[in-house]
C-alpha cells in the first residue's frame, strides 16, 4: 500500500504542481492590474484556486490524512487534538473564535505559519507572537465585517478583506502525528459570530478529507443545537466520529445525601446508548447502521493528560485507546488509500475543472473582448490618422465656391439697394450746402463722406449677414467632401463655430481708398464777375478766391454767392459727379466685399481647416499611444492567464491518465454538486 501511495504520490506532485507557478504569474499579473481592467475580477477566484491547489499538492505530497475536527465552542475540541497529537497545541486552537483553520501536523520543529487569503505568509517560532498577531487581526476583521454589514453586503473575505487570515499552520516536534502522516484540522466553533465561510471552509475538504471528528459533551448531547450542522458533516465526508466528551469527574448525590459516582462517569456507554435509543435523528441512525458514524465516550481530559504526560501507551485510557485505534485503522486501511486515491483525483479534477471554467467565464471573456476591441481601436487610430494628415494636405477651397456666390449676389444686391439711398442722400446734400454759407470741404468732407462710410457699412452688413445665414445651414454652406466633413466632426471640430470664429477674426474690410466723392475742381463751372472781367482773372483764379484752394477748399461761400457764381450749372455739375460716383463705387464696392468675404475669407478658413486637422493627429496619436498602452496592460494579463490555461487543460487530461494508471475511472466520478459536466471542465476555452 506504502509502495501503491508513494508511486501515486510521486506521479501527482509531477502532473499538478507545475501548475502552481502558472497560477503565480496569472495572480501577481492580475493584482498588477488596475482595478478597472477586464479579467481583475479573477484575482479572488485564482488566489482560491491557488490554496486549493497548493493544500492538495502539500497533502499529497507528504501522504497526509486530514482529520477534521468540528464542535461546539467549549466542547473540548483542543483538548482533543492535544491527546491525538501527544503535544500541546492548545496555545492556537483556542485562539479567539477566529473563523480560520488550523492545521496541526508534525514537524521538525515548533513553527506557526498564517497564511492570508491573498496568499501572504508570515512564519513565528513562538506560539505568543502568533497569538499576539491573530488577536490584533482579529479587531481588524471585526472592523471589516462590521463595515460590510453597515454597506448591507454579504461578506466575503476576498473581497472585501484580503488581508484576513486564512489558516494557520502548527507544527509540532516528536508527536504522535508524525506515525500516522495525520494533520489535525480544527474548525471555527459552529456558533461564532463570524461563521460568514464556514461553509466555504468545510466544502474546501471535500474530496480531500480522510474523515471528521465531532466533538460534544454530555450535558449538551441531548441538546437538539448540538447537531443543527452535523448533517452537513455527514454529506461531506465517508467517516465521521461522534466523540462524546464525558467528565469522569462528575459527582451526583445519592437520595442518602452521599456524593456518589454519575452515570457519566461510572457508565458512560448507557448516556451514548440513551443518545442512540432516544435523541438520535433518522441520517444520524443511518449513518450509525452503515457504519459511516462511529460513537465513542471518551474523558479527553484525562486522555490528553496521559499524551502530554508522555505515559506508557499500555496506561492509557481504555475509551481513547479505543477511539484512537479505530481511527489509526482507518488511516492505514486499504479502504483509506483508495479513498486517498480517489478523492485526490477528483479534488484536483475539481480545483483545476473549476479554474478552466473560470478562465472560460465572463471576466475572462471581458478581457478578450476588450483586447480585440484595443486592437481594433489601435488599428482604426492609425488609419483615421492618415485620413486627417491626407485631409489636411488636401485642396479645400474648391467647396467655399457656393459661399462665393452668396457673397456676389447678395453684394450686387446690397449696393442697389443701398446706392439708391445713397445716391438721394448725396443728392440732398448738394442742395442743403447751396442754401448754406458752408464751404465745398464741408461738402465733401462732412456730409458726403459719412454718406459714403455708411453706405460701405450698410452693404458690408447685409454681405456678412447673408454669410452668416450661409454658415448657419446643416454643412456651414460649404460643399466640404463627405469623408473630410464626417472626420472634422469625429476630430470636435464644429465647422460652423469654426467659420464664424474665422469671420470675426478676419477683422474689418480693407477699402482700397477713402470714402470721398471724387470731383473735378478745375472743372467746376463758374460766372465771373464785372471785376472779374477787367482784371483778367482766369477761372482758376476766381475758382480759388472763390472755393479756397483745390487741396483744401474750406473757403466759406454764402448761398447768395453759390447761386450768384454756380447757379445751376454748378448745381448740376455736382449732382453729374455724383452720379458718376455711384455708377462707379457699385462694383468697387463688390470687387472689394468679394476679396474679403470669398477670397481673404476662404484662405482663412483653408488655414482654420487645415489647423484643426493638423491638431487632430497628435491627439489621435495620444489615443493611439494610449490605446496600446491599455492594450499592453490587458495582454500582461491574457498572456499568463493563456498559459494558465494551457496547463490546466493539459493536466486535466493528466489528471485521466493518472486515474486510470490506479484503476480509477476519473469520468464515472460524480463531479461536485457545484461543478459543471466533467467534459466541460475538461475543455475550456483559453484565454485569446
Amino acid at each position: 500500500m506504502l509502495t501503491q501511495l508513494g508511486a501515486f504520490s510521486h506521479r501527482f506532485e509531477a502532473l499538478v504542481r507545475p501548475a502552481l507557478p502558472r497560477l503565480d504569474d496569472a495572480i501577481a499579473a492580475a493584482e498588477a492590474t488596475p482595478a478597472d481592467v477586464p479579467g481583475r475580477g479573477l484575482l479572488g477566484p485564482l488566489r482560491e484556486a491557488r490554496h486549493q491547489l497548493r493544500s492538495l499538492c502539500d497533502k499529497v505530497a507528504e501522504q497526509q490524512a486530514y482529520v477534521l475536527v468540528f464542535g461546539p465552542l467549549k466542547s473540548g475540541k483542543s483538548t482533543l487534538m492535544n491527546a491525538l497529537a501527544g503535544a500541546y497545541v492548545s496555545e492556537v486552537t483556542s485562539l479567539p473564535a477566529y473563523p480560520c483553520l488550523v492545521f496541526v501536523g508534525a514537524g521538525p520543529r515548533r513553527e506557526y505559519v498564517v497564511t492570508r487569503h491573498d496568499g501572504a505568509r508570515t512564519t513565528w517560532a513562538d506560539a505568543r507572537d502568533c497569538a499576539a498577531h491573530v488577536e490584533t487581526a482579529h479587531g481588524e476583521l471585526a472592523a471589516a465585517l462590521r463595515a460590510a454589514e453597515q454597506q448591507g453586503v454579504a461578506f466575503e473575505p476576498q473581497q472585501h478583506f484580503p488581508a484576513a487570515i486564512r489558516r494557520i499552520d502548527v507544527r509540532v516536534p516528536d508527536s504522535e502525528l508524525a506515525s500516522t502522516g495525520a494533520v489535525l484540522v480544527d474548525t471555527p466553533g459552529l456558533y461564532t459570530r463570524m461563521r460568514f465561510g464556514y461553509d466555504r471552509m468545510t466544502r474546501e475538504f471535500r474530496d480531500a478529507a480522510a474523515c471528521a471528528v465531532y466533538v460534544v459533551r454530555t450535558d449538551t448531547l441531548f441538546l437538539e443545537q448540538a447537531f443543527a450542522e452535523f448533517h452537513r458533516l455527514l454529506d461531506l465526508f465517508s467517516r465521521v466520529f461522534l466523540v462524546v466528551n464525558v467528565d469522569s469527574r462528575k459527582r451526583d448525590v445519592s437520595p442518602d445525601g452521599k456524593l456518589v459516582p454519575s452515570l457519566e462517569q461510572s457508565h458512560p456507554e448507557r448516556v451514548v446508548e440513551a443518545f442512540e435509543r432516544l435523541a438520535m435523528t433518522a441520517p444520524l441512525a443511518q449513518a450509525h447502521a452503515q457504519g459511516r458514524l462511529r460513537l465513542f465516550p471518551v474523558d479527553l481530559m484525562r486522555a490528553a493528560s496521559h499524551a502530554l504526560r508522555k505515559e506508557p501507551g499500555e496506561a492509557a485510557p481504555a475509551d481513547f485507546a479505543a477511539f484512537q485505534g479505530e481511527l489509526t485503522a482507518f488511516l492505514g486501511s486499504a479502504e483509506y488509500i483508495a479513498a486517498f486515491l480517489r478523492d485526490s483525483l477528483q479534488r484536483a479534477r475539481a480545483v483545476l475543472g473549476d479554474a478552466g471554467l473560470l478562465l472560460a467565464g465572463p471576466d475572462a471573456q471581458r478581457l478578450q473582448q476588450g483586447l480585440v476591441a484595443a486592437a481594433e481601436r489601435a488599428e482604426w487610430l492609425a488609419a483615421e490618422e492618415r485620413r486627417a494628415a491626407a485631409a489636411a494636405a488636401s485642396e479645400l477651397g474648391a467647396a467655399f465656391a457656393p459661399l462665393a456666390t452668396v457673397v456676389t449676389a447678395e453684394a450686387e444686391r446690397a449696393v442697389r439697394d443701398c446706392g439708391a439711398k445713397l445716391l438721394r442722400g448725396l443728392g440732398a446734400a448738394i442742395d442743403t450746402w447751396f442754401l448754406s454759407g458752408h464751404s465745398l470741404h464741408w461738402l465733401l468732407h462732412d456730409q458726403w463722406r459719412p454718406l459714403v462710410r455708411e453706405f460701405r457699412d450698410d452693404v458690408t452688413t447685409a454681405v456678412r449677414r447673408a454669410v452668416e445665414s450661409a454658415l448657419a445651414v446643416p454643412g456651414a454652406g460649404v460643399a466640404l467632401p463627405a469623408a473630410t466633413a464626417d472626420l472634422l466632426a469625429r476630430a470636435g471640430v464644429d465647422l460652423r463655430t469654426l467659420l464664424l470664429r474665422t469671420l470675426e477674426q478676419l477683422g474689418t474690410v480693407a477699402w482700397p481708398d477713402e470714402p470721398v466723392v471724387p470731383i473735378d475742381f478745375g472743372a467746376i463751372p463758374l460766372r465771373r464777375s464785372v471785376v472779374d472781367l477787367v482784371t483778367f482773372r482766369s477761372l482758376d483764379r476766381v475758382r480759388e478766391r472763390l472755393l479756397g484752394p483745390a487741396t483744401a477748399p474750406d473757403a466759406k461761400v454764402t448761398a447768395k454767392d453759390k447761386a450768384a457764381r454756380l447757379g445751376e450749372t454748378g448745381r448740376l455739375h455736382l449732382h453729374q459727379c455724383v452720379t458718376r460716383y455711384r455708377g462707379e463705387l457699385g462694383p468697387a464696392t463688390t470687387a472689394t466685399l468679394r476679396r474679403h468675404f470669398d477670397a481673404r475669407f476662404v484662405a482663412a478658413a483653408d488655414a482654420a481647416l487645415r489647423q484643426a486637422l493638423a491638431a487632430y493627429g497628435p491627439a489621435l496619436r495620444a489615443e493611439r499611444d494610449a490605446a496600446a498602452a491599455a492594450r499592453e496592460r490587458l495582454q500582461a494579463l491574457a498572456a499568463p492567464l493563456r498559459e494558465l490555461a494551457a496547463a490546466v487543460h493539459t493536466r486535466l487530461d493528466g489528471l485521466h491518465e493518472l486515474g486510470r494508471a490506479f484503476a480509477i475511472d476519473l469520468a464515472a466520478l460524480p463531479p461536485r454538486p457545484s461543478a459543471a459536466a466533467d467534459e466541460a471542465l475538461r475543455r475550456p476555452e483559453p484565454v485569446a
